[in-house]
């Protein structure tokens, strides 16, 4: 036993270890430029202080986030939006103090900045104290896309001045007009950089493709630097001047408080804060989900935020830019073998031995190479949602209001973003959040809910079987939505079901009454559905084909996850139908053919002795039915008693006004029928067609006569049978009856 649990904990710790690595290769050199455009209005000369302070946030982050988190695999570090909010909040205080040459020392504006990232990390710590975390999951997939759409083109123009080597701040019209500004060789190194990650992607699989294009661009600076004998001093970080930091950074912007009072400085540390914390929790809570898949573990959504405010609090306290929970990092350390909380704590660990051990080197690494990698990240911010959507919107023309409606808000989002500034960006996202919130949440999107023991399918079954499904019916859970399935709506009903699958195993969704769908709402649909299939359990949907507003908008958004899913049942009685005919399979995987020859398996025989069974068999007759044979029509005046013991037949009544059949019950093996007409005399009240090929017996009415004077005993124990089959199925129906009329 201790020799398994030691083997055990070796692998999973080398699994951690790699990883750790493997997540620590591409979290460094983006560290590295995200530090550099943060604090890029502090001149080039700061950026090898700039680059240590964005390696201080991945590993400070890390190692706090990884310790207290929530999610076991996460990799934490900086990333794109955070940054770029941060940089334009030091742009903007740096024209602010532009007036007093004294406050634009570089340790005040990094003080100030990290009071930023001190307010970002409480925030995140109140959120997750008082389990606020969902409520960063509301903000509609518009918004978001307009803001990874709007922060993936900043990040891509200000990667292209020092790719194409030019100092300082020209605008692009400026070195458009003079094209003696570009440096070839910085520009062919940036390009090489940006071909190489994409190349590496296609052909170099083990290798991750940002240390592959960091190697290449690398190897092509110095070896035309030294062939060519350009100069490298002014196109590399610098010296890394590593030590141990001191966490007194964040006090170093109170020498301004002498010319700017704290009031006229609060509001924007405030705001900028804020928005900080805001996006650094949608940030990790959205890599966590991921990271929930991959795994099959449900992270603590709590313990995260709580564990990346501590982290971020950590970061100010040094200066280090603010950080969040990675997918892609945390992809490569999950595919690498990372599992537990380790792995993102080694590699932290990992990242500070590497800066501490290799800084000559990466102090040499060129700035280029660096904005080349970053080029290809903003490329790979592109919302692809969106970028789809677009592109079979262009294709098609199929236009709908609520597509259209949905590319306004993220166009909108975007340019504001771009033309103005992150911060005002997220404020109109979250506005435009809570409008539409407020414009479409009217009322609850369940209706009703009621379980499979409750309400069961028109199928009528066999005693043994109907008493299983009652015993078990529970794991079978019917929701009738109604309204609109958008952002809101769509996350509280992925809790619900949630809850319900703790012990249930399928969940219908009766879409019937559902008026509108969005693209958030169609999203968290798929994503259920992929989830309980990942758990083995299903996800059935009913009248989602037959509501055209909700199928032509999943046609116009190409969800081949919902169009193209086996799950799909016109009614919610045929899904039901389904799930009874699967949990039955379970116990009797002949459920469905099971040929009952032996008479004391059916119902009305139950408990006949094997005399009285031979007796009553020597007057039933087999009768064998095609698909879709008539067996008796409604109005006939036949007495007949019919006795299913393979295959199924349907009972259907027909509508004069309508001029159609409606199907009423379906009969499975061992069901009699034909009951009614036996027992009273009437003329058959509902027609019945064999569903599929199908055996019965039998027992003609002139039989039964004659075994009532013969045999009056087994005469009076079959009439008595027959009654409590009609009592159980009438008592069935009651039940129903009785829970449709108070709901």
């Amino acid at each position: 036993m201790l020799t398994e649990f030691k083997d055990k904990w070796l692998t999973t710790l080398r699994g951690d270890l790699s990883g750790a690595l493997s997540a620590a290769i591409i979290t460094l050199p983006m560290s590295i430029g995200y530090g550099i455009i943060a604090f890029a209005p502090l001149g080039a000369g700061f950026a090898p202080q700039a680059a240590l302070l964005g390696v201080y946030s991945a590993v400070f982050c890390g190692i706090l986030a990884g310790f207290f988190g929530g999610t076991p695999i996460q990799i934490s570090g900086p990333k794109a939006p955070l940054t770029l909010v941060l940089a334009t909040f030091v742009v903007g205080m740096s024209t602010r103090l532009s007036t007093s040459p004294q406050a634009l020392q570089p340790e005040i504006l990094i003080g100030l900045a990290a009071v930023c990232v001190m307010i970002a990390g409480l925030c995140q710590v109140i959120f997750g104290f008082i389990g606020a975390g969902n409520l960063v999951k509301f903000v509609p997939q518009p918004v978001v896309a307009g803001f990874m759409n709007g922060i993936a083109f900043l990040l891509i123009v200000k990667q292209i001045r020092p790719i194409l080597g030019v100092k300082g701040d020209l605008s692009f019209g400026h070195i458009l007009q003079q094209p003696g500004l570009i440096n070839p060789f910085t520009a062919l190194v940036g390009l090489v950089t940006i071909a190489a990650i994409f190349i590496s992607r296609s052909y170099v699989k083990r290798i991750p493709a940002s240390l592959s294009a960091l190697a290449m661009g690398s190897v092509l600076f110095y070896g035309w630097a030294y062939f060519g004998g350009a100069g490298v001093a002014d196109n590399v970080i610098g010296h890394l001047g590593v030590g141990l930091p001191t966490p007194d950074a964040i006090f170093g912007w109170f020498p301004v408080l002498e010319q700017f009072p704290l009031g006229v400085l609060l509001p924007e540390l405030l705001a900028t804060g804020i928005i900080i914390g805001f996006l650094a929790s949608m940030e990790s809570l959205m890599a966590s989900v991921v990271s929930d898949n991959l795994t099959g573990v449900r992270h603590n959504s709590r313990r995260e935020l709580i564990g990346q405010g501590l982290g971020n609090i950590t970061c100010a306290l040094f200066g280090a830019i603010p950080a969040a929970g990675s997918i892609p990092r945390s992809m490569a350390n999950y595919r690498a073998g990372g599992r537990t909380c380790i792995s993102g704590i080694l590699c932290a660990v990992m990242i500070f031995l590497m800066v501490i051990l290799l800084a000559p080197i990466i102090g040499k690494l060129p700035l280029p190479v660096i904005a080349g990698i970053i080029f290809v990240v903003g490329i790979m911010l592109f919302d692809q949602w969106s970028l789809n959507l677009l592109k079979r919107l262009l294709i098609s023309f199929k236009f709908s209001r609520e597509v259209f409606v949905d590319l306004v808000i993220m166009l909108a989002v975007a340019v504001v973003t771009v033309s103005i500034n992150l911060i005002t960006a997220v404020t109109v996202g979250i506005l435009i959040a809570s409008a539409m919130f407020i414009a479409r949440m009217s009322r609850s999107i369940i209706k009703r809910k009621y379980s499979g023991s409750q309400i069961n399918s028109r199928k009528m079954r066999s005693l043994q079987h109907a008493e299983y499904l009652e015993k078990t019916g529970e794991q079978i859970m019917v929701i009738e939505l109604q309204g609109p399935l958008f952002f809101g709506s769509a996350e509280t009903l992925a809790g619900e079901i949630e809850k319900m699958m703790r012990s249930t195993q399928y969940c219908i969704l009766n879409f019937r009454r559902v008026n509108h769908m969005d693209s958030t709402g169609a999203n968290i649909i798929s994503q259920i559905k992929r989830k309980m299939e990942k758990e083995n359990k299903y996800l059935l949907l009913s009248h989602l084909r037959e509501n055209r507003p909700l199928w032509k908008f999943l046609e116009v958004m190409h969800d081949s996850e919902l169009l193209e899913s086996r799950t799909i049942f016109p009614d919610t009685d045929t899904a039901l139908e389904w799930a009874e005919d699967h949990l039955l399979e379970k116990v009797n995987p002949d459920a469905q053919s099971d040929e009952k020859k032996d008479l004391s398996r059916i119902d009305i025989f139950r408990e006949f002795s094997a005399e009285e069974l031979k007796t009553i068999e020597s007057r039933l007759t087999l009768h064998t039915y095609n698909r879709g044979q008539l067996v008796f029509s409604e109005g006939d005046d036949g007495r007949d008693l019919y006795l299913l013991t393979k295959g199924s037949m349907s009972v259907k009544i027909h509508l004069p006004e309508r001029n159609r059949q409606k199907r009423i019950f379906t009969y499975t093996s061992g069901v009699v029928f034909g009951e009614l007409s036996f027992l009273d005399g009437s003329s058959r009240s509902a027609g019945v067609w064999a569903e599929e090929d199908s055996k019965v017996l039998c027992l003609p009415f002139s039989q039964f006569q004659i075994l009532r004077i013969e045999h009056p005993q087994i005469a009076t124990k079959l009439i008595t049978n027959l009654s409590l089959v009609l009592s159980r199925r009438l008592r069935r129906t009651s039940t129903q009856v009785r829970l449709l009329e108070e709901n």
